[in-house]
């Protein structure tokens, strides 16, 4: 009763999984294809009620959910478990078949990975992109505020120069008259020099 509510181990997603996480290297050695074609023809064999599968593959069906790491130590039973299959033409139809699906498997799965990877740099770039355009738009504001600030600030200067200009001009004494300055701002240079 407790087994039955327990949600099963789907044998082809395991075996699928399997091979997906081998495939992350460019290829699989030819030990790891004939485990994973072997591991695929025992989950179809599970599936149907009337085959048994030989006795010689009955590890990899009772070991399905192991690594494939330490799977591939029993090179021997591999062997022994390919020839009970070639015995079988449906068998080794079915095992030729998934050992010939495996690099194509490999090829969907780098492409999955290849989409994924270029899905990730376009966000990546999408997201720099975005805090540039911030920064920028922040400093605009901020460059902004600071032009307004030297206009107010120029316009207060021009006059201060033209008072001192009209002070200059109604015969103020040279002691009375404070020449503009470059401390002061650039307004003053230009303005009164």
């Amino acid at each position: 009763a407790i087994e039955s509510s327990q949600p099963k181990q789907d044998c082809f997603l395991t075996a699928t999984n399997a091979i997906r996480e081998r495939c992350q290297d460019d290829y699989m050695l030819e030990d790891e294809r004939v485990f994973a074609a072997i591991s695929m023809t025992m989950c179809e064999l599970a599936t149907a009620k009337h085959h048994s599968p030989p006795l010689e593959c009955a590890s990899f069906m009772s070991n399905s959910l192991l690594r494939l790491d330490e799977r591939l130590s029993v090179h021997q039973s591999q062997r022994d478990c390919v020839e009970a299959l070639s015995r079988s033409t449906q068998f080794w139809s079915s095992y030729s078949g998934y050992l010939r699906e495996i690099p194509q498997l490999c090829f969907a799965f780098g492409r999955w990975k290849q989409n994924d990877l270029a899905r990730d740099v376009y966000r990546n770039a999408t997201v720099e992109k975005i805090a540039l355009l911030q920064h920028l738009s922040k400093r605009e504001t901020e460059m902004g505020l600071q032009v307004s600030l030297m206009k107010g600030h120029i316009s207060v200067s021009n006059i201060v120069c033209d008072r001192q200009s009209l002070n200059l001009a109604a015969g103020a004494t040279q002691r009375d008259f404070r020449p503009c300055n470059a401390k002061r701002g650039l307004a003053y240079i230009f303005r009164c020099g």
